[in-house]
């Protein structure tokens, strides 16, 4: 995680992203699988192509609630995440 007073960077849009959340959709997808409700979203600035963006790639996965979700976070802790 960055620390807060760190300055946020800026840069153009590289393609190997759509490439980079392919590839993470596809390990999370196996990982969450018992608590989607829907598909694994790729959103922020690093999804729209030519557009300037923090190189961080904001995924979102869509499940019924949190409570009933609360087992996924050990799914994902345990990939490293």
């Amino acid at each position: 995680m960055k620390d807060r007073d760190e300055p946020i960077s800026l840069t153009d849009y590289d393609q190997q992203w759509a490439r980079l959340f392919s590839e993470e959709k596809e390990i999370l997808s196996r990982a969450l699988g018992p608590w989607l409700i829907g598909p694994i979203e790729h959103f922020g600035s690093t999804a729209v192509p030519g557009l300037l963006a923090k190189p961080v790639i904001d995924i979102m996965a869509p499940v019924e609630s949190l409570e009933e979700s609360q087992d996924a976070i050990g799914a994902v802790q345990s990939l490293g995440c």
